[in-house]
């Protein structure tokens, strides 16, 4: 029996010391590590390839607000810029948190009507209560436009009416 203790005892004295060998080789390996990573990472920066240990780095962007006075395309369109960049999923609750005044009055009411809708429904309802009245023909009505005051004017109700006529070619 003495002779199985004294085996026991060697063995684990011999796992002790190849344990404690493969900890020092662990911890000089991340010490090279660490050091690799901070003199490269400079130039992996600056080489514009991200470091894939860190997580993204978000912008800071604040968020569009909405008050129901203007076209809500340009709204909408700042929306979907903040929901691509910050990678948002809950783009309805976003957006309705930042409506103000009428348009926030408007929104408790689809609410109440309709419970919280689809994004996709959102700027539905959203352009049908705040956007310029529906026509028929979005294309005619931006071939009408005619100068009547200086360019500017111009230029802003054509590029108001562009997004309406959907995609067109520059031919």
């Amino acid at each position: 029996m003495g002779d199985d203790l004294r085996s026991t005892v060697e063995s684990l004295a011999k796992a002790d010391q190849r344990l404690q060998t493969t900890v020092e080789a662990n911890a000089t390996a991340i010490t090279a590590l660490s050091t690799d990573c901070s003199s490269s990472s400079g130039s992996k920066q600056a080489e514009g390839v991200p470091s894939v240990d860190r997580p993204p780095k978000f912008q800071k962007m604040d968020f569009p607000r909405y008050d129901g006075k203007s076209d809500p395309l340009i709204f909408l369109n700042r929306c979907e810029s903040y929901f691509h960049q910050q990678r948002i999923m809950e783009k309805v609750w976003m957006a309705s948190y930042n409506l103000e005044d009428g348009a926030q009055m408007w929104y408790i009411q689809v609410q109440t009507d309709e419970g919280t809708p689809s994004w996709r429904r959102f700027k539905e309802l959203i352009n049908l209560r705040y956007g310029p009245p529906l026509r028929s023909a979005p294309l005619f009505e931006l071939a009408d436009c005619r100068r009547t005051s200086t360019v500017a004017d111009y230029q802003d109700r054509f590029q108001a009416l562009l997004p309406w006529a959907r995609a067109l070619d520059e031919a």
